[in-house]
């Protein structure tokens, strides 16, 4: 399996796994499909890169989400219909790791606030409260 990539920001979270902008593909299913964050934006609009050696990843399978922050693993219920997203429970676990927890907040924030979603070929994007 190829590399992934990953872009999100403050009122999305836009997740890439190649970088070729296309129209909307309506409905695709996000079960086993795999994201991985290349960039992020704050709330200043500003992108930064994520500063962890393990790389971000959300992974959709058997109606779960789960992933890494880049330090703790997580995982949630999730449920996406119609172009509707909702993440139900998220939990992780509890390491602590220098310089990195405030992006994880941050991202587990995003998706505890994501409200619908888009699939183009290549990308996901999650819009979030």
């Amino acid at each position: 399996m190829g590399p992934f990539k990953f872009i999100f920001g403050f009122l999305f979270l836009l997740l890439l796994f190649y970088a070729c902008p296309r129209q909307p593909v309506p409905d695709q299913s996000l079960e086993g499909t795999g994201w991985v964050l290349l960039k992020y934006s704050l709330e200043d609009g500003i992108l930064q890169e994520p500063g962890a050696e393990r790389p971000v990843t959300l992974k959709f399978q058997d109606d779960r989400a789960s992933g890494n922050t880049g330090c703790n693993s997580y995982f949630a219920g999730y449920e996406a219909k119609s172009g509707q997203l909702q993440f139900d429970g998220i939990g992780a676990t509890e390491k602590y790791c220098e310089g990195l927890m405030e992006q994880e907040k941050h991202y587990l924030g995003l998706l505890e606030g994501a409200l619908s979603y888009t699939v183009r070929p290549g990308q996901l994007e999650i819009i979030s409260k």
